[in-house]
């Protein structure tokens, strides 16, 4: 790819000499190519495809300077929230790092060490690439990058100090992400048709059979490229019933049931005797809104409603709601419902960590900006109470497993992006035959580890609160262990399966799923020498699955626009010798069953449940949650 003249940004390549430009955001998106060989099914192959890069033009310095003018008192702190941990590229050699650290104490003209001598940053990009430092009081940006070491030693840490007015961030941050109308425009380059991603593969292929130096680094390998688009083997698994109290009902092939799911009563129905309903003075209306909607839709989906305890707040402040949730939380509190005026981070953590650690009991937390729209209104609120019923420890819909005996977990992780908080691994497990109720504990782990430690504790909890629900022990658990790369697959498979081996003592069968979203292959399915999307429930187990591996390839949702991407499930264990054709159509199942979206989505709703809860304690709550809560989806 260096040939080529691509910039690497990790182990994706993008080719800056053509971006394309959205003017009013001072944006670019560069498009470029993600690529690996390994050995498949069949045979030696180059896994490739087609990727894209935010670039800002606006320099750190900008935005630095925009943050001063901002807020003058706060400017540093705002500063390194606003930017560590994001990445940035410095223009002159085309390399990215990721801010660590903001040094204020410093400036260009501070002086470095080298092995040539003493020099200040601005000698040293005049000298080195000639470029002259405008500004002489910005602060230095702080990267840290580990050096290589050796088998027996543990990598150091480099620092690099990089000079703001060079550096342009790159990526997506949550300014961008928040402007609908922006991410629309940004989407018009990066969203890619079948189509569109097949003419992007043939124009890499040509240009690297065209570039006599690529060819010659190819030949030095002794290999070459060739372009065979091979017809691979599929199969389509069929639509799921989906059965609610009274009737059930087909998904259809795309896998949707949204309209059924407002019109049919739910599974199980917890109703609404003690409840409290906090809000603003200033949302009255909002809040009256919501009771006269909750009122009209609750009959519709079988459940009883009572009116709630109702608390208005003078101010919205952060402080008026933890002492009304302290001053009128009782034991025999429900759900508390939270209404407010702005999203604010700081007052959904509060009242989270009052309602899943101190006073424990399902809550839920509504802007008033979702509810500004009457015309809406109805639709909002009645998913409101579906989510509301599933904290309580209701449920909403259900599937055919014919599993008897069997418990089925999930397991995720979280990792603060700022690298300052601990990691948090979720584990959640079935507790009935069908499926609907869940076990839920987290643990908190050092920062950025992946391989869950903890299990046993976790596990062993599940496994006590199934037998006090059914009476017995599962004779088999199926474990779905999703957020592991290929490179952590050994160590999975030595290291999270023998914690579950430990607990059961061998009288548990277990089968051990890893599931990964992030994966760059793709298939489509071709129609008149035209590419489209694949329907939900096909299936490759064949061709492109791993030469060493028990893998297959699952696509689960219905996607309109763009490409869809498979999920890959790589089987480490069976003991229950289910083979192929169960597993694959569990894990279809099972991405039916999250209950906060009727229809699909691209992993088992365990997996889900297992990275809601990890999020809300990351992010928001930050400590262990209360015993009485485990048996809840309080975390949706």
């Amino acid at each position: 790819m260096k040939t080529l003249n691509f910039v690497k940004f990790d182990r994706k390549h993008f080719d800056p000499s053509c971006p394309k430009m959205i003017p009013t955001a001072k944006l670019e998106v560069w498009p470029g190519y993600v690529t690996a060989v390994d050995e498949y099914d069949g045979g030696l192959m180059l896994c490739c495809d087609v990727s894209h890069r935010l670039l800002c033009q606006k320099t750190v310095l900008d935005m630095l300077i925009e943050i001063y003018q901002y807020n003058k008192s706060n400017y540093q702190d705002m500063a390194k929230k606003h930017l560590i941990g994001s990445i940035v590229i410095t223009r002159y050699n085309n390399r990215t790092y990721r801010i660590d650290d903001i040094c204020f104490s410093d400036n260009p003209h501070s002086v470095f060490e080298t092995r040539a001598g003493s020099y200040s940053y601005v000698e040293y990009y005049k000298n080195h690439h000639n470029i002259n430092i405008r500004d002489g009081k910005q602060p230095l940006l702080i990267s840290f990058k580990k050096s290589r070491g050796n088998e027996n030693s543990e990598a150091e840490s480099i620092q690099f100090c990089l000079i703001p007015e060079l550096c342009n961030l790159t990526g997506l941050h949550d300014e961008i992400r928040s402007d609908k109308k922006l991410m629309r425009e940004i989407a018009t380059f990066t969203r890619v048709s079948p189509n569109q991603r097949m003419l992007a593969l043939d124009k890499y292929f040509r240009n690297i059979n065209e570039n006599a130096a690529a060819k010659e680094i190819l030949k030095n390998w002794g290999i070459s490229l060739i372009k065979i688009q091979d017809q691979i083997v599929g199969r389509h698994i069929d639509p799921e019933q989906i059965y609610f109290a009274k009737r059930n009902i087909s998904a259809g092939q795309r896998a949707d049931f949204s309209n059924d799911a407002l019109k049919n009563e739910m599974l199980e129905v917890v109703h609404l005797k003690n409840w409290i309903l906090i809000h603003p003075k200033s949302d009255v209306r909002t809040a009256n809104a919501l009771l006269n909607n909750m009122e009209r839709c609750c009959k519709s989906f079988g459940m009883s409603y009572c009116t709630p305890s109702i608390v208005s707040l003078d101010q919205d402040r952060v402080d008026a709601y933890v002492g009304a949730l302290r001053r009128n939380i009782s034991t025999h509190t429900q759900i508390v419902v939270c209404i407010c005026s702005s999203r604010r981070d700081d007052r959904y953590s509060a009242i989270k960590k009052i309602c899943c650690a101190e006073r424990p009991v399902a809550s839920q937390v509504i802007n008033s900006r979702t509810l500004s729209n009457e015309t809406r209104n109805r639709s909002i609120v009645q998913k409101i109470i579906l989510q509301m019923n599933c904290k309580m420890g209701g449920s909403l819909w259900t599937v055919k497993i014919p599993f008897k005996n069997v418990m089925i977990c999930g397991i995720d992780s979280y990792h603060d992006p700022s690298q300052k908080s601990h990691s948090v691994a979720a584990f959640v497990a079935s507790l009935n035959s069908t499926y609907t109720h869940w076990f839920s504990k987290a643990v908190i782990q050092t920062k950025k580890e992946e391989l869950v430690n903890g299990l046993t504790s976790s596990f062993e909890s599940a496994l006590e609160c199934y037998k006090r629900r059914n009476g017995y022990f599962p004779d088999s658990v199926i474990i779905y262990r999703d957020g592991v790369g290929d490179g952590q697959l050994n160590l999975c498979a030595h290291y999270e399966i023998p914690q579950f081996e430990s607990v059961s003592q061998k009288s548990v069968k277990i089968t051990f799923i890893v599931v990964q979203k992030r994966i760059n292959t793709r298939y489509f399915l071709e129609k008149n020498n035209n590419y489209e999307n694949p329907l939900p429930g096909t299936v490759v187990d064949k061709d492109i699955t791993r030469s060493q591996m028990y893998d297959f390839f699952l696509v689960s949702q219905m996607v309109l626009q763009g490409s869809v991407t498979p999920t890959h499930f790589v089987v480490l264990r069976d003991d229950s010798n289910y083979g192929p054709d169960i597993i694959q159509k569990l894990s279809y199942k099972l991405c039916y069953m999250y209950y906060n979206w009727p229809g699909t989505i691209r992993v088992p709703a365990c997996c889900m449940y297992a990275h809601k809860m990890a999020y809300l304690i990351g992010q928001s709550v930050q400590r262990d949650t209360a015993n009485n809560l485990s048996e809840k989806l309080f975390y949706l």
